[in-house]
Order: structure tokens, then C-alpha cells, then sequence
């Protein structure tokens, strides 16, 4: 007797449940990497440092091509500003470098780069739009050298010497002239920058203990994305 057997319909049953499964734990995955990246971005508003650096957190999900699922996705979780994320959250100790003996820290009264027709050091360039002037840039902007006095615990106070705007509603300053002294406008002392040996910036992020509660969510992602 001859016994004749298909295994298509298997097969195929067996293919449809795998694709099922990739399909869901490559949801379940976007579902992990997104609430991280997500938790991770509210640490930063938290903290008060800004919707720009918060958005620096970027997710994705491998395989990456569009419409492909796999069964053992990967999650990856990143910032665009790996060195200002690790730096707050290891707490890190800044120092100057290539020689400098402080820090020099600008206070809200030094001027914000242009946006654009503005002349920038190489170090502004690098530091992009918005960003508070160097002290040479300062130097340069008010035609003005600091005048640099002791503050607490071994830092120094660098002044300028300064006149008010004439709009009440905007704080900002303006070099010393003989036209404004004419007008009655007088100069005075105002705190451009603190200079610091050393800053320690506090901790304000916890990353690795963040990710691994998320990480440890994946059944329950998965198994609600099943139902």
C-alpha cells in the first residue's frame, strides 16, 4: 500500500504564524524604544535645559528597511549631543584646556551670536547660532577690555563698563560713547563672566537604570500587542 502525504498547508500555516510573530515583536520593540526615548526627553525638560536638547534623543528599530519585521528585532536609543547627555549624567568635573587657568562662564547679560551676517571665532562656529560670545567676541563687540576683580571661593568677576539700552522692556547694553554720556546715559560696572577653575555640573540624568526598566517591558509590549 502506498501512502501519499502534502505538507504545503503546514507550511504555509507555519510561515503565516512566523510572519505574525515578527510583525508584533517588531511593534513591540518601536513601542519600547519609543516610551524610552520619550522618558529619556523628559528628563532633559525636566531639568529645565530645553526642547532642543530634549529632541537630541533619536530612536530606531532594526531591521530598519521599511515594511521588513524579524522575530529578534533590535532597539537602538541615542542622543546628538552624546557629550552634554554623559556629562550630566556621570556629574562630570570640567576643566580648562590647551592652557587656560579658568573657566570662563558667561553670565545673561553677555550678547547671543547672530543668526547670521555676525563674524565668529573658530569656536563659535563650531558651537552654531545662539550661543553666548566668547570673551574676545565680547572684547570685540563693545570695544571694551575687561576689568577682572576677586569674587567667592577662588573665582574671578570680569566687568564691563557698560550703558543701559534705552528699551526698558529689553536687557541689553551698549559700549560707553561720548554720545551717550552727552545724553546723560552713564556707564557702569556690569558682570560679563565668572571665571572658575573647575565646574561641577550635577547629575540630572539616570539613563542605564531607565533603559533597563524598559527593556525588562518587552513581554508585556509583546504580549499586548499579541491581543
Amino acid at each position: 500500500m502506498k501512502i501519499a502525504a502534502s505538507f504545503g498547508s503546514i507550511k504555509d500555516d507555519l510561515k503565516n504564524i512566523e510572519l505574525s510573530i515578527a510583525s508584533v515583536a517588531t511593534a513591540a520593540m518601536g513601542d519600547a524604544v519609543a516610551g524610552l526615548k520619550n522618558e529619556l526627553r523628559g528628563q532633559v525638560l525636566e531639568a529645565g535645559m530645553g526642547q532642543r536638547l530634549a529632541n537630541t534623543w533619536r530612536a530606531d528599530v532594526y531591521p530598519s528597511v521599511y515594511g521588513r519585521k524579524s522575530i529578534n528585532p533590535a532597539g537602538v536609543v541615542w542622543s546628538n549631543a552624546p557629550l552634554i547627555i554623559d556629562a550630566f549624567a556621570r556629574g562630570a568635573t570640567l576643566r580648562p584646556v590647551n592652557g587656560a587657568k579658568y573657566l570662563w562662564i558667561p553670565t545673561k547679560n553677555v550678547p547671543k551670536h547672530r543668526r547670521a551676517g555676525s563674524y565668529r571665532s573658530n569656536l563659535s562656529r563650531r558651537s552654531g547660532g545662539g550661543s553666548a560670545m566668547s570673551p574676545e567676541e565680547c572684547e570685540l563687540h563693545f570695544n571694551t577690555e575687561f576689568t577682572v576683580r576677586p569674587g567667592r571661593r577662588g573665582s574671578l568677576l570680569a566687568f564691563m563698563d557698560l550703558t543701559a539700552g534705552l528699551n526698558a522692556k529689553r536687557a541689553a547694553w551698549r559700549r560707553d560713547t561720548a554720545g551717550r554720556r552727552a545724553q546723560g546715559r552713564r556707564s557702569r560696572p556690569v558682570l560679563m563672566f565668572v571665571l572658575r577653575k573647575t565646574v561641577k555640573l550635577p547629575r540630572r540624568f539616570e539613563i542605564e537604570s531607565v533603559a533597563e526598566r524598559w527593556g525588562a517591558k518587552l513581554p508585556a509590549l509583546f504580549e499586548a500587542r499579541w491581543r
